[in-house]
């Protein structure tokens, strides 16, 4: 097996697949990735946890036909470390795998030992025909604005993904920890006419935020207990969650006593600066609605206080509530608008982020310290 590559390009096609690999699995060989020829000018490179799949393809010059799988960290930081330009990988009969770059005598040279591709686990690979077509942007911003309120309580697994639901034209995306939630609703051109309604793991999520981009399409398909993206040269499979997604439309507050209007950044930076003198003991801020502004502060009997007002568009009643402040600071950071609405119902009472059109944040109340 003999190959040429362009370093750049064999080291993204690389890292589309290295992060799926758990190098504390049992079996040596899911610590590899399979690196294979396709044709005269590819090659696909595949990685797997058997929960998670991922195949990409880049382009090389093919020297040798043949299959190996590698060391999946280690190939990843030497390819990493190599000088720009080509890079030769070459195969001899023992699995012995010979890297250079440039001249096979000159330059950098290094030699691991591979796994034939034998026991190496295949990924499925379906037929698209039916599948449901989505531009990326709307996949990311989907996702990008859920992904941070998904649990990792192992405990609650049902809940270690995000939901996602497809019905005629419409998409939707709903995350939550128990202690905020999470949701967006798209409009979308569902020409299939295939709908959805899934968890998908978090890694999986994860693993998609690398690939998704701001142009271009992916494709979308349901099969069995497991879902399929397909990027055109990335080729994801990835098992679902099974269970029941909590009841999410309960969730969201029907009332309010008062709601305002406030530029999104000045917001975060005063939860923020109000965050550094929260502790163990008193994890909360203190969000005041007063008469044309709104009151941020936070009060630790062993470190001290701080206190910050924001002009802001008010309307209702004069409401104190506190939360806290980390899951304020993830959808501000997040959700990329100038200004953003929140709502509250009371003391006691969820409150509601607003800023994009079909997008709503609850967080859960915390008890203030006096």
């Amino acid at each position: 097996m003999k190959i040429i590559f362009i370093k750049d390009a064999f080291l993204k096609s690389l890292g589309s697949c290295v992060s799926v690999i758990n190098t504390r699995n049992a079996l040596p060989i899911l610590s590899n990735l399979l690196i294979e020829t396709q044709g005269k000018d590819k090659v696909k490179i595949t990685g797997t946890d058997l929960e998670i799949g991922v195949s990409s393809k880049t382009q090389a010059t093919i020297l040798e036909e043949g299959a190996i799988t590698a060391p999946a960290k280690k190939l990843y930081d030497i390819i990493r470390e190599m000088p720009a330009g080509e890079v030769n990988f070459n195969v001899t009969k023992n699995n012995s795998i010979h890297i250079s770059s440039g001249s096979e005598t000159k330059g950098s040279q290094f030699k691991i030992m591979g796994i034939p591709k034998d026991d190496y686990p295949k990924l499925t690979i379906y037929s698209l025909e039916k599948a449901l077509t989505l531009p990326q942007k709307t996949l990311k911003e989907c996702l990008s604005l859920t992904t941070f309120a998904i649990s990792h309580d192992e405990a609650r697994y049902v809940l270690n993904g995000a939901f996602f639901i497809v019905k005629n034209n419409e998409l939707k995306v709903v995350s939550t920890d128990g202690r905020r939630l999470a949701y967006i609703t798209k409009e979308i051109q569902n020409h299939s006419q295939q709908s959805l309604e899934v968890i998908i793991p978090s890694k999986t999520i994860n693993e998609l935020l690398k690939i998704l981009e701001e142009e271009g399409e992916v494709k979308i398909l349901l099969e069995k207990n497991q879902i399929i993206f397909d990027f055109g040269d990335i080729y994801i499979i990835s098992r679902l969650i099974e269970g029941h997604f909590p009841n999410y439309e309960q969730v969201i507050p029907k009332e309010e006593k008062a709601r305002a209007k406030i530029g999104r950044d000045m917001l975060l930076q005063a939860v923020k600066r109000a965050s550094l003198l929260t502790s163990q003991d008193a994890q909360a801020v203190k969000i005041e609605f007063i008469k044309n502004k709104i009151a941020i502060s936070s009060r630790s009997p062993n470190l001290g206080e701080a206190r910050e007002e924001c002009p802001a568009d008010l309307n209702g009643e004069a409401v104190m509530v506190g939360f806290n402040p980390s899951y304020l600071i993830d959808v501000l950071r997040n959700v990329d608008v100038n200004e953003v609405t929140l709502s509250l119902g009371g003391s006691d009472k969820p409150g509601v982020v607003r800023g994009k059109e079909g997008y709503l944040y609850i967080i859960m109340p915390m008890q203030l310290t006096n």
